[in-house]
């Protein structure tokens, strides 16, 4: 038997409470438990028929779950655990995708991989190599399309290197005499190339900023100034943009600082020591900033910038001549989305041949950029290094 009771609680909220008689019967209900009870492809991914080698995409996919008490619930893709996740290969005729405790087959057809084309799609960081150093291809992106017209990105063990007339490993040190080499890449049925330089010479790192005196020890060094006549900055994070490394945020930051948001009338000064006077090749890698798409940081499009209008240089106070037909060139994003790696669109620009004098030599550039991006903000570039090439 219950005894019910009523009673007021100080807040004035109305309070029940069950008295219950030890020998009074269990009436608690169990719920039945929802179990999934098929899986149905409610629509096929977009892609059905693969080369050998390609990934499947989930793309376009729906898989429909429907449970035992008859609620349905289209399974996010990301739910989804799928029987492969590499290359497919040609006895690949179906892949099966799992949710839950169920699975279900999406069939498709794999064909031997064939392509109409391989593409360089973005050169390594750096194409300038010393004897003595070794290979190193960082930000290599090769591009292939295959017969169907279909564009994707090759990983790098998808791909083979080799050096036009050397045979050896490309982990090795670099033995080549100075001149320019072809770099073959091969996939599957096609083959593409790019050019690299091997020098023997003096490679100076924008990163490598120095902040206070050089020491005698200092054989490379670079110094800025916010404009023609100032003092040199003594610090990183001093107006002019020199910013100070924290973390790797900043793409291919090699020291304690980096050369960022280069402006109007910056002074940024190269030095190098030469242990005897020769003729040498002066170059400079750089990218364009010219922002035509995008906002900030978040790029989607970079346009053309002739160096004729981005600085005046020179070399140990004699003024260098720049080529007026010489650009950094642009580059757009494929789908119209932020592309990070248009910021490092990088192009070797050369001064052509000068005397490097024994002892210490300077190149200078003084920023002169008229360029006004979209946003009303004057575009510099974005500087990667010089290099001193003996001849």
């Amino acid at each position: 038997m219950h005894k019910i009771f009523w009673s007021l609680i100080p807040t004035g909220i109305l309070l029940l409470s069950s008295c219950v008689n030890e020998n009074s019967p269990d009436i608690s209900v169990s719920t039945p438990e929802i179990e999934l009870s098929a899986l149905s492809i409610k629509n096929m991914p977009y892609r059905t028929q693969y080369f050998e080698g390609e990934s499947f995409s989930r793309a376009g996919m729906q898989i429909l779950a429907t449970f035992s008490d008859q609620s349905q619930l289209i399974v996010p893709n990301t739910q989804l655990s799928l029987s492969t996740t590499g290359g497919l290969t040609l006895d690949t005729d179906k892949v099966i995708a799992s949710y839950l405790s169920r699975s279900i087959e999406i069939p498709i057809s794999v064909l031997p991989m064939s392509l109409e084309k391989l593409t360089v799609s973005s050169l390594p960081y750096t194409t300038t190599y010393a004897k003595g150093q070794y290979f190193a291809f960082n930000g290599l992106k090769i591009l292939a399309t295959s017969k169907n017209g279909v564009d994707f990105s090759l990983n790098e063990e998808d791909y083979q290197l080799s050096i036009s007339g050397y045979t050896s490993s490309l982990a090795d040190e670099i033995t080549l005499e100075s001149g320019t080499y072809q770099v073959d890449v091969s996939a599957y049925d096609s083959t593409t190339s790019f050019a690299i330089q091997i020098v023997t010479g003096y490679k100076i790192e924008a990163e490598d900023i120095l902040f206070s005196e050089p020491d005698s020890e200092t054989k490379s060094y670079v110094r800025v100034r916010n404009q023609p006549g100032t003092n040199y900055l003594t610090q990183p994070n001093s107006f002019g943009g020199i910013r100070k490394i924290e973390d790797e945020t900043a793409l291919l930051a090699s020291s304690n600082s980096y050369l960022g948001d280069i402006s109007l009338n910056n002074v940024i000064d190269f030095f190098f020591y030469s242990e005897q006077t020769q003729m040498a090749d002066i170059n400079f890698r750089a990218s364009s900033c010219y922002l035509t798409k995008g906002d900030g940081w978040d790029p989607i499009a970079m346009g053309d910038e002739l160096i004729s209008r981005l600085f005046t240089a020179s070399f140990n106070g004699d003024d260098a001549v720049i080529d007026q037909n010489a650009y950094l060139p642009g580059k757009e994003s494929t789908d119209g989305q932020i592309d990070m790696s248009l910021w490092v669109n990088w192009q070797t620009v050369n001064f052509s041949h000068m005397q490097v004098n024994k002892g210490w030599n300077m190149v200078s550039f003084n920023v002169i950029s008229d360029y006004v991006n979209y946003l009303g903000y004057f575009c510099s570039f974005n500087f990667d290094y010089l290099s001193v090439n003996l001849i």
